[in-house]
């Protein structure tokens, strides 16, 4: 299982039995409070085989939209309602 963004909250339910059934395993890892050696570790293993590929364009992000940097509120506004397909990615004027 893989989880990214958890723009709903933290609370979830998993059913336990589910898990055990199929000997399958839980680990978590939040990118903006990895420690170092984690997030070393993360990267490492990106690097042989995902980073190649992303080089190449076979792996490309899916871009929602692109908003100036002062319009982060109706960006938030709009990652929360869930309407969001993707990342938001912010300009910066006089870059």
């Amino acid at each position: 299982m893989v989880n990214i963004g958890r723009l709903d909250g933290p609370a979830s339910a998993i059913n336990l039995d589910h898990l055990s059934y199929r000997h399958l395993t839980v680990h978590g890892v939040s990118f903006g409070f990895t420690r170092a050696d984690e997030m070393a570790a993360v990267i490492a293993g990106l690097l042989p085989e995902v980073i190649p590929v992303v080089a190449r364009g076979a792996i490309r992000p899916v871009i929602d939209r692109t908003v100036p940097l002062a319009e982060h509120g109706s960006a938030v506004a709009r990652l929360r309602s869930g309407d969001a397909v993707g990342k938001i990615v912010f300009t910066m004027s006089g870059t």
